[in-house]
């Protein structure tokens, strides 16, 4: 029986004695959805194997790729080969493929295709040294903003983005304004149709926090994910690789949507937004997951729990407890701002990433470093 199995084992016995999820997920290391997940299975299991790990090794072995797939493959790979600016990798085949209304094969197919027929590269790109940066965060999900754009005639617009950095699974909506009554909306959908994560992760854009009047206030979106016991991390400063995979994300909706499309209106924009993020969910792989496609790594997982309460946007949302993260660099001056509100900090923490995390119903910042606390400081939040 290996470690997994005992802790798979020791979650039901915890639940059995009487012990909440939250209280489970907390004493054995665990998130909140892997808690449901093993409860779930438990649950539906008839015997007594419920708690070994299954096999994802595919039960069939898919059949050879027909000489017409392997053709068109080709064709594309060389029509992009001729514009120096444009990607040439099995992503830009996939959307090829989709452009042109034809069925596309995975990407993994597409590599296999290109490997024996000659068109891979050996990749000679050294790789950097990782910076001490926490990533210690699991069941994270990654949003920003894209704009503005514009369609035909002025009408300006912004791409909300978010992503599941586990499954890769996502979502594009196209809005109006960049302000949280415009996002908060696209969040409660993606978690009503996807789920919701243990962390939300973000750079620092206003509209994400709030008001800078009141900045610790906490706006709509704050307040939607601290009521749902979602933590929210906001990333260091002009540092958006932090947010890598959104970004990436990003990257392919501006390329293989924004740039290949026309839109007749906003609302002709918003249907093929979805379809976009359906196409993706359910034909891009990431080798990162062993090729597996978003909703084939959703199936596996089942990490996340559906958002199903009912939200009133018209109304303050009220939160009593909670925290909030914000991830920084200490320069030399030692300075750490936090809401517009700035601490000093000990000299060892120079040139250094630091978790500074608000605790709101206990009115306190505590600065981590390596998930050692390094200082507690007072900090005065409101609970309604």
């Amino acid at each position: 029986m290996d470690n997994e199995e005992i802790l798979r084992q020791q979650a039901i016995n915890l639940s059995l004695q009487g012990q909440s999820v939250k209280s489970i997920s907390k004493e054995l290391g665990r998130t909140r959805q892997w808690v449901y997940k093993w409860l779930h299975e438990y649950n539906q299991s008839s015997n007594t194997t419920w708690s070994k790990s299954k096999s994802h090794v595919p039960k069939n072995i898919k059949r050879k790729t027909s000489n017409e797939i392997e053709k068109i493959v080709i064709e594309i790979r060389k029509r992009l080969s001729k514009n120096p600016y444009a990607q040439k990798g099995s992503i830009s085949i996939l959307y090829e493929f989709e452009r042109l209304g034809i069925k596309p094969p995975s990407t993994a197919t597409i590599n296999r295709i290109l490997k024996r027929n000659n068109f891979i590269e050996k990749n000679t790109v050294k790789h950097l040294k990782r910076n001490e940066y926490p990533t210690y965060f699991f069941n994270v999900q990654e949003m920003d903003l894209i704009g503005p754009n514009y369609l035909k005639g002025g009408f300006k617009f912004y791409f909300y983005c978010i992503i599941d950095t586990q499954t890769h699974y996502a979502g594009v909506y196209p809005i109006s304004t960049k302000s949280a009554m415009d996002i908060v909306p696209c969040l409660i959908d993606f978690w009503r149709s996807y789920g919701m994560p243990d962390y939300l992760q973000m750079d620092n854009e206003l509209s994400f926090k709030g008001s800078n009047r009141y900045p610790r206030g906490l706006g709509t979106l704050l307040r939607l994910a601290i009521s749902n016991q979602v933590i929210p991390i906001f990333t260091p400063p002009a540092e958006p690789w932090r947010n890598g995979i959104i970004e990436k994300f990003n990257d392919n909706v501006q390329k293989y949507f924004y740039n290949t499309h026309t839109f007749t209106s906003f609302d002709d924009l918003k249907a093929k937004a979805m379809e976009f993020s359906l196409f993706h969910n359910e034909n891009h792989r990431y080798s990162s997951q062993s090729n597996t496609t978003p909703n084939q790594m959703n199936q596996i997982l089942s990490l996340t729990t559906k958002l199903t309460k009912a939200i009133d946007l018209e109304s303050k949302i009220i939160i009593e407890e909670g925290n909030i993260i914000f991830i920084r660099f200490v320069r030399s001056d030692l300075k750490l701002n936090i809401l517009n509100t700035v601490f000093q900090l000990n000299e060892k923490l120079i040139y250094s990433y630091v978790v500074a995390e608000i605790v709101i119903e206990k009115h306190i910042l505590v600065v981590f470093q390596n998930k050692t606390i390094q200082h507690v400081f007072s900090f005065e939040m409101p609970l309604s």
